[in-house]
């Protein structure tokens, strides 16, 4: 009876022994459980850190896609100004082509960047300025009416001045104490972060549209003026497509309403403009 009870208690102390040695362990290991976990969070500032340092990236391809639109957009000006109509409607379609190219790749492949958000808008203003400057003014073809050209042109003009504000309101919020050219290094200090409005985007190709018809308006009626004068008869010019005439005009009509709409939208948007956060 003696001995069962001694070997019971040696049982029991062993089984205590193992108990203890488990709790020692599981106790040694929790620390480094939590501080692996703890080094595996990372804050939304950091994330957010992380990603607009990331997005800082320039020569991606919607980039130099949107870079070639800004490099060939002044030939379509000096086209339209030498009456060349078939180039500069040429390099016209391949800028706006590729204003939805870049985009798509973008999002696609998830490569959008800070730089792209600044390209992009001074691509398209670049675009819509000078083709609506040589087709406004001599010694272009002016068919585009001055209303029309005011509303296109007064718009870029005042959201390129009110960009200058909220570059220098951002970048005081950011980076405080700023000096003078940091304001112009856009690449390096990022400050802002513009998404385009619903109606802008409809803007935008509305006017591609409007301005596109124009070009192939003016390479009609060249054809009508050459069929004039060599067969001599009394040819309206653009008598062949009358339907096109109305329809161009009131395609302005729109163009202008969307334009003043758009302008509009920037400015009583609250997502339209993000300030990003200071990259160290």
């Amino acid at each position: 009876m003696l001995c069962g009870r001694t070997h019971t208690s040696a049982i029991l102390s062993l089984c205590k022994l193992n108990l203890k040695l488990q709790l020692r362990s599981t106790a040694a290991l929790v620390p480094a459980t939590v501080q692996q976990s703890r080094s595996l969070q990372t804050s939304p500032g950091d994330s957010l850190q992380r990603q607009t340092a990331s997005q800082s990236k320039i020569l991606t391809l919607p980039n130099v896609i949107t870079m070639s639109r800004i490099a060939l957009t002044p030939l379509i000006g000096h086209y339209i100004f030498t009456s060349q109509m078939g180039p500069a409607l040429g390099v016209f379609a391949y800028c706006c082509v590729t204003d939805f190219l870049d985009g798509y790749i973008a999002r696609r492949y998830k490569t959008n960047s800070i730089a792209g958000t600044i390209l992009d808008p001074i691509a398209d203003k670049l675009l819509m300025v000078v083709t609506t400057v040589a087709m406004t003014f001599p010694p272009g073809p002016q068919i585009i009416p001055m209303s029309i050209a005011g509303l296109i042109l007064g718009r870029d003009v005042l959201l390129g001045l009110s960009g200058v504000v909220v570059r220098y309101r951002s970048i005081k919020a950011v980076y405080k104490n700023a000096p003078w050219n940091m304001y112009w290094n856009f690449m390096k200090f990022p400050s802002v972060e513009v998404k385009p409005t619903v109606i802008s985007k409809w803007n935008t190709f509305l006017q591609m549209i409007y301005l596109g018809v124009a070009g192939v308006l003016l390479i009609i009626r060249g054809s009508d003026s050459e069929l004039q004068d060599q067969e001599d008869t009394d040819v309206k010019v653009g008598g062949k497509y009358p339907w096109l005439e109305q329809d161009f005009t009131w395609l302005g009509y729109v163009v202008g309403a969307t334009t003043v709409l758009s302008g509009g939208s920037y400015i009583f948007s609250r997502s339209a403009i993000r300030y990003l956060p200071r990259i160290k």
